[in-house]
């Protein structure tokens, strides 16, 4: 594949599009925020939702508003400014592996982090980097980890550190991961007094409404494929033919639908002439394992429409 392709690709891959409903979670988080700098206290938020329901993307889109870091003179010295901060949670989960991460990612670049001594000097140092780096949102991904069994025994530590770690720093922060997290909330109110903001992300619903999440989504990157990849005839990811597919395909998992649409675009690119195609998303499915594939064993894009729509409605049906 050419560079200018591979460019092309990339530029796509890094759209995102705020359908109402993520558009609602991306506020809640800016009221978390607002909230906790006008009330002096932590009024922080957790995400929460399956695996590909957009927490990490919104985590980062949330970071990304901003600002990138950047270097800043003081009489003092040189000092990093990073308004939000975003790292995973690592594993295994323990104060010190937390403290060590953060002032490790918080560290000025060019400069040695200084990793020394026992939790509460690298919390101690922690808080300093939070102070000089004018951190306004500290945001922590896969925070499920902590809820896993093999960190039962560091729980409690880390959660009463992590109680004293907002204490101590008045800021908002974001905790994100799957719906297991709830569980910290309801074992220990102390933390969920600091999270009254909960946002649960849930895979996207099937609808042919214009104004609905899916329709949004699928539009949206429809404008992206015209304008970035000039692409502009055969089918559109609109199309009940491709959209329903689609669908079945991926359940409405955020990250598998746009895994097909990028496989799909890449193979339609050497005939951009003729536009997208059913056969280029044939071809992208084919090659990865859907594990939402609502027919299990066989490839959606091989089934008719009017099975691709039994299959949806049949499900919601079960659901309701």
């Amino acid at each position: 594949m050419s560079n200018s392709n591979t460019l092309l690709l990339k530029e796509f891959s890094s759209q995102i599009v705020l359908f109402p409903s993520f558009h609602h979670a991306y506020t809640k988080l800016q009221k978390s925020l607002e909230t906790t700098q006008q009330r002096g206290v932590p009024n922080s938020a957790m995400v929460i939702g399956p695996s590909g329901s957009g927490k990490s993307t919104l985590c980062e889109i949330f970071r990304d508003s901003f600002g990138p870091s950047h270097e800043d003179t003081r009489p003092d010295g040189v000092y990093r400014i990073q308004p939000a901060f975003y790292c995973s949670t690592p594993s295994p989960v323990t104060v010190k592996s937390f403290a060590k991460t953060v002032v490790q990612k918080l560290s000025p670049a060019g400069r040695p982090p200084d990793l020394r001594g026992d939790t509460v000097e690298l919390t101690f140092r922690m808080l300093e980097l939070f102070n000089t780096c004018d951190i306004q949102v500290c945001e922590f991904d896969e925070f499920h980890y902590l809820v896993k069994p093999e960190a039962v025994k560091a729980r409690a530590i880390v959660i009463n550190w992590l109680i004293t770690l907002l204490n101590e720093s008045h800021l908002a922060f974001v905790l994100a991961g799957t719906n297991d997290c709830l569980e910290l909330l309801q074992q220990c109110p102390a933390l969920a007094r600091r999270f009254p903001f909960i946002i649960e992300l849930k895979y996207i619903s099937y609808s042919e409404d214009k104004a609905s999440d899916y329709m949004i989504l699928l539009s949206k990157l429809d404008d992206h494929i015209v304008g970035i990849a000039q692409i502009s005839g055969g089918s559109k990811l609109t199309d009940p033919d491709i959209a329903s597919r689609l669908y079945v395909a991926t359940s409405g998992n955020l990250e598998y639908i746009r895994m097909i649409i990028h496989g799909a675009l890449q193979n339609a690119l050497p005939h951009r002439s003729e536009g997208l195609n059913l056969a280029d998303f044939k071809r992208a499915a084919a090659l990865l394992d859907l594990k939402m594939n609502l027919f299990n064993s066989t490839f959606p894009f091989d089934e008719t429409l009017s099975r691709c729509y039994k299959k949806i409605y049949g499900l919601r049906d079960e659901n309701t």
